[in-house]
């Protein structure tokens, strides 16, 4: 099948759901389709929405949200995950930018980053 098989047919299924011809518009869209892409914004928002789609990060978030700052040990006793893992989750919170962390002593907090968006848990 040519590169160009799919764009036809999904140009003349465009054309049947909006009456109009359709062709000229889906290089138009997919080009869009890259742009949005290559910005930082959608690497920003993908790699948050990956972070947020394992239940215990999104659980940890919440905790969070209600509590302000936690430390390591407080998110483990609350999900009954391992040391081990809530590092993880964390370090993987941290690089989507989600959350923020600080050490005192031996212990690491746990806070909401700023641009954390609202609606979360």
């Amino acid at each position: 099948m040519s590169a160009g098989k799919p764009t036809q047919i999904l140009a003349k299924r465009l054309e049947r759901l909006t009456g109009s011809e359709a062709s000229c518009c889906v290089p138009e869209y997919q080009s869009m389709a890259r742009d949005v892409r290559r910005s930082a914004a959608f690497a920003r928002s993908l790699r948050r929405a990956k972070a947020l789609a394992d239940e215990n990060r999104l659980l940890a978030v919440a905790l969070l949200r209600r509590q302000g700052e936690l430390c390591a040990c407080e998110i483990q006793a609350a999900t009954g995950l391992t040391h081990a893992t809530v590092s993880h989750h964390m370090a993987v919170l941290a690089e989507a930018d989600v959350v923020l962390s600080r050490r005192e002593g031996k212990w690491m907090y746990y806070r909401l980053a700023p641009d954390a968006p609202p609606e979360l848990a």
